[in-house]
């Protein structure tokens, strides 16, 4: 019997080495028992249903290619709350992870900054609407988009077609660089005040 909270396989019963198969091969060293995991009671972060059906779906067909992140003393879960409660749904025994021996102080500021960084990510809409494009239609479900999402993002690849006998009608603009959000706004304010319609754009 291997050691409790290693970071590697644990035996079955009767010696038999146990199927991680749905864990990436190089991670497979870091799986521990998912029966010996505490969820974190304090994350600030909510999974709902529908996240964590996406979680799961991403789980199913590629596996857990990322570990989540484990502090030692208490076994809490500080980064991967989520995929940790779609593994259980879907009956994994393990899950790869890398455990720490963080404060409680450190874990929890890691675990907040884990989250926030994710969230100031944007997506770039054109690039990820031709991204989509080019992948089979059985795989766009485990995307994590909806059909709906999905239908709005592929049809802005397209061009609307003129009403017959409409004329388009040319705009122009003019982009104006900012240097910080406090300039941006205050040219807004300006423009607006003028009469004039704006569109705030972050590049």
């Amino acid at each position: 019997m291997m050691e409790k909270h290693a970071n590697n396989p644990v035996p079955a019963q009767g010696g038999a080495a146990l199927r991680l198969d749905y864990i990436a091969e190089p991670l497979r060293h870091l799986a521990v028992p998912i029966a010996d995991l505490t969820p974190d009671a304090s994350n600030a972060r909510r999974h709902d249903q529908r996240n964590l059906d996406a979680i799961a779906a991403s789980l199913s067909r590629w596996g857990q290619r990322l570990p989540i992140v484990v502090q030692r003393e208490g076994m809490v879960v500080r980064a991967g709350n989520g995929r940790l409660a779609a593994a259980k749904s879907l009956g994994w025994t393990h899950i790869a992870a890398v455990v720490v021996d963080d404060t409680s102080v450190e874990a929890v500021a890691f675990a907040i900054a884990d989250n926030r960084t994710a969230e100031l990510a944007t997506w770039d809409d054109e690039t990820l609407a031709s991204l989509l494009d080019t992948l089979p239609k059985d795989v766009l479900p485990d995307t994590g988009f909806t059909d709906a999402e999905l239908a709005d993002l592929l049809d802005g690849l397209t061009p609307a077609e003129p009403e017959e006998g409409r004329q388009l009608t040319e705009q122009l603009g003019v982009l104006i660089e900012c240097e910080t959000e406090t300039q941006q706004r205050e040219i807004y304010e300006e423009m607006e005040q003028r009469g004039l319609k704006c569109h705030v754009l972050t590049l």
